[in-house]
């Protein structure tokens, strides 16, 4: 079939150039293409190299090409030659507008950051990996393929582990200083009758509250990559017009795009993401046109932990 226009919303979904949604769109004929996205660079220059592929084809060559001309210099060698290059490349295919050149009276975004004392058990434990995988890091040879799969795997476990140990090991009889606080920071949001999304990288994590909320009689919504569509769009109506329910539970991954949260007065980080942009769009679920009240967002951060490594890394 012929199209007249093809339009990608949230277009960085073909980012990555080997997907199957990547090959798909490109199977699709049309006269004219046009792509909208909030977030069109989320982790690398070849996240642009796809979707330009898409709109124009070959107007930054092949993806070897680019990778050696513009990626690489980039990237790797801050070369701003290149960049420049780039820029000059790809304006003409770019019209952008910020959020507050298109929402000017948009409330206030207040944003802070919730330090957690991990509890004495967890502190313990948490040392325990850090040193195990420390040890077992420097034994293994940084060039082969396997380095990188190990070395994230350990940080992978010691994210968990800022969280709640009950992530790594079921059996945990503990307690985590992190659970207790955010619990806390609920409860204090309901009984003030707010709103709020809850955001984690781990659909575990997610559970835990989900657990406790049941047994305390909280009512609330979830979503996660594995919420069927209809049901995804029924917890978001639910959660916006719906005043019993006030907690929404999202994993970043599902909740960062298409959703529209405006009735929401708190935004809570339970856990620093990498790709601070990935963050970025799961506050704007509710601090986005339509929104007439301040937002305020809390990330929670485990003390001494890769937590605030993260964070300082992401956030100015």
């Amino acid at each position: 079939m012929q199209f007249h226009y093809i339009v990608l919303d949230e277009s960085q979904q073909i980012r990555n150039k080997n997907s199957l949604t990547f090959q798909a769109v490109h199977q699709l004929t049309g006269d004219h293409r046009i792509s909208l996205s909030g977030t069109p660079i989320e982790n690398s220059l070849s996240d642009l190299w796809s979707q330009m592929e898409f709109i124009n084809p070959s107007v930054l060559g092949s993806f070897s090409f680019f990778n050696k001309h513009f990626l690489i210099p980039i990237e790797k060698k801050k070369d701003k030659n290149a960049l420049n290059e780039l820029r000059k490349l790809v304006e003409p295919y770019i019209l952008r507008r910020t959020k507050e050149q298109v929402a000017k009276d948009l409330p206030e975004l207040i944003e802070v950051v919730h330090y957690t004392e991990m509890s004495e058990i967890q502190a313990k434990l948490y040392e325990k990996e850090k040193s195990a995988a420390r040890n077992y890091l420097s034994g293994l040879d940084k060039e082969s393929g396997q380095y990188r799969f190990h070395v994230l795997t350990s940080l992978m476990k010691l994210r968990q582990l800022a969280n709640h140990p009950l992530l790594t090991d079921q059996q945990f009889g503990g307690d985590s200083g992190k659970y207790d606080d955010v619990r806390d920071q609920i409860q204090t949001v309901v009984r003030s009758g707010h709103k709020v999304l809850v955001f984690s990288s781990f659909v575990g994590h997610l559970n835990l509250y989900a657990d406790w909320m049941e047994n305390e009689k909280i009512s609330f919504v979830k979503l996660t990559g594995s919420t069927a569509s209809e049901d995804r769009k029924k917890a978001v109506e639910t959660f916006q017009h719906n005043h019993e329910i006030q907690v929404f539970l999202l994993s970043v991954k599902a909740g960062g795009t298409g959703l529209n949260l405006t009735a929401a007065d708190y935004v809570f980080i339970l856990d620093p993401w990498w790709n601070p942009f990935a963050e970025k769009q799961a506050i704007a679920r509710a601090h986005r046109i339509g929104r007439i009240q301040n937002v305020m967002v809390k990330r929670f951060i485990s003390k001494n932990s890769i937590e605030e490594k993260i964070l300082g890394a992401t956030v100015p």
